[in-house]
């Protein structure tokens, strides 16, 4: 089965969402990751963006553990968002309103995942295709 232009979408909207992460860093230098050293703060970075967009790949080629798992780190995203975005706000309203953008455009991916015919799609056993 070839794959739902649903989900082709979902997942540019999941590398468009990977990719505002070091803007927001680097467009807020007063915040939580400039409080710690350089090199802390770049394997942090480096590592959660390995981890992501490993997830991505998994996610594109089908793997229904990989959306389940984009799915829970969303969920445990968001309870942090609600008291993280007020600050953010204070310090640039760009850096907010990217906050913002970023869990919409992870939203919608899911979204499109979850609902058919991606979430078809995901149930298929793709070892035959």
């Amino acid at each position: 089965m070839e794959k739902p232009k649903n989900v082709s979408l979902a997942v540019n909207l999941s590398w468009a969402s990977l990719a505002i992460g070091p803007v927001k860093m680097m467009l807020d230098p007063t915040g939580p990751a400039h409080q710690t050293s350089f090199m802390q703060a770049a394997l942090i970075v480096i590592i959660t963006l390995a981890l992501i967009a490993f997830l991505i790949l998994k996610f594109s080629a089908g793997k229904n553990w990989a959306r389940i798992t984009l799915l829970v780190f969303f969920f445990l995203g968001m309870a942090p968002a609600f008291f993280i975005l007020p600050a953010e706000f204070n310090r640039s309203a760009i850096v907010g309103i990217l906050s913002i953008a970023e869990g919409i455009l992870q939203g919608y991916a899911l979204f499109l995942a979850f609902t058919k015919p991606g979430s078809e799609w995901f149930r298929k056993d793709k070892s035959t295709v």
